[in-house]
């Protein structure tokens, strides 16, 4: 697990100010965090002794807390312990105490930041949006509505939002970097957005295209099929979909703020293969190289390919198999090599809350044309090494 600590002395100084010193406890478990925190941060993970050490001092947390409730130094360490053992339950209460103690935009703007990094879009989006901020002072507020809002495709929304951060506030230390590159990539989807809508318009209205649905072990998820624009890797999807293929498999790949992956074999427990190498036994040709092919909007639903060993970034052709992901925000740089076959309809929500090993029990037919779906696959001699690992950039 790698460490993303949050700064306790930052939290201390600015978010929460200095308070009286209170029980003696408070200076033994501030000496034993610091120690932690120092010693994890040179190994970069958390091992069984750290894990140990870090459990005891939220325990020790516990009863610091219940003597002395209105103690938010004690509350800010214990959402950087929590943070690091993974236990978004409690941070999320320790985040609540901590509004109720102070109206400190920062608490907020730190709790959407939170919410942000666990894919939870539209809560950080609605934080963000509750209450009259100083953007002077908390200008990432609306870097993060901004965000928010570009994974609903709401491109203008997220410009509008990024004009809002005053002068002052785009000088702070890295804001006026974040707002021209969140700025000018929604400038860029909103300029594609409305042949998008157009042929979204088009699809509604004929009724036609294959609609499926994923069943996670987190809940259903819908998704509507580009038959027009990526026939082949719709067959492929399809014929696999409907084989039972995919029933029991695992989402073995989950990268905050960027994509949801499954499809693998390999994923299910008891397989011998490793995790993010299977496959159908053949490949399927790139169809990412059409003139009308779709493009990376958020929910887009996308065929995952062997990287290019010789050229970082870059993926061999024509290696998709059964490996599927689905973007959470708009990715630019997936555009050029990976085919685009289908959306999200409903269920993104769900789709936001899916952590790694989660189970795809199956993927389900709701609608689709009726014919025969079966893909064009390649030659044998086209197939990447056994244990090439199927990834994105």
């Amino acid at each position: 697990m790698k460490i993303r600590p949050i700064v306790l002395a930052a939290l201390l100084s600015t978010v929460l100010p200095a308070l009286p010193a209170g029980a003696e406890d408070w200076d033994g478990l501030r000496s034993d965090y610091t120690q932690l925190r120092e010693y994890m941060s040179s190994k970069r993970r958390i091992g069984p002794s750290e894990r140990t050490a870090l459990e005891g001092l939220l325990e020790r947390l516990d009863g610091f807390i219940a003597e002395n409730p209105d103690d938010r130094r004690a509350l800010a360490m214990d959402i950087s312990v929590s943070t690091w053992l993974g236990r978004t339950e409690r941070v999320e209460r320790d985040y609540e105490l901590l509004a109720q103690l102070t109206d400190s935009d920062a608490v907020w703007v730190a709790w959407a930041k939170m919410k942000l990094a666990e894919n939870k879009y539209d809560e950080a989006g609605s934080m963000a949006r509750s209450r009259p901020y100083d953007l002077a002072e908390t200008p990432e507020i609306a870097i993060i509505n901004a965000r928010s809002m570009m994974s609903r495709n709401d491109f203008q929304a997220a410009i509008d939002a990024i004009d809002a951060i005053p002068e002052e506030g785009l000088a702070k230390p890295g804001i006026r970097a974040q707002a021209t590159r969140y700025r000018s990539e929604s400038e860029r989807w909103l300029a594609s957005w409305e042949d998008e809508a157009a042929a979204r318009a088009v699809e509604d209205a004929a009724g036609t295209a294959p609609v499926m649905q994923l069943i996670t072990s987190r809940g259903p998820v819908t998704i509507m099929l580009f038959e027009e624009q990526a026939p082949n890797t719709v067959a492929n999807f399809i014929e696999l979909a409907e084989q039972g293929f995919y029933g029991g498999t695992r989402f073995h790949r989950v990268e905050p703020n960027f994509v949801v992956q499954g499809g693998d074999p390999n994923s299910r427990p008891g397989t011998a293969g490793q995790p993010g190498t299977g496959g159908r036994g053949a490949q399927i040709p790139d169809e990412a190289n059409r003139d009308d092919k779709r493009l990376h909007f958020a929910g887009a639903v996308a065929m995952a390919k062997a990287p290019n060993p010789n050229l970082p970034g870059a993926s061999i052709p024509n290696t998709a198999s059964s490996q599927f992901y689905v973007v959470l925000e708009p990715r630019e740089s997936l555009n050029k090599e990976y085919t685009v076959f289908g959306r999200v309809i409903d269920g993104m929500e769900v789709l936001q809350r899916i952590r790694r090993d989660d189970e795809l029990t199956a993927v389900t037919t709701i609608s689709r044309p009726d014919r025969e779906y079966k893909a064009t696959t390649m030659l044998p001699s086209s197939v990447p090494p056994a244990g090439t690992k199927i990834d994105l950039p």
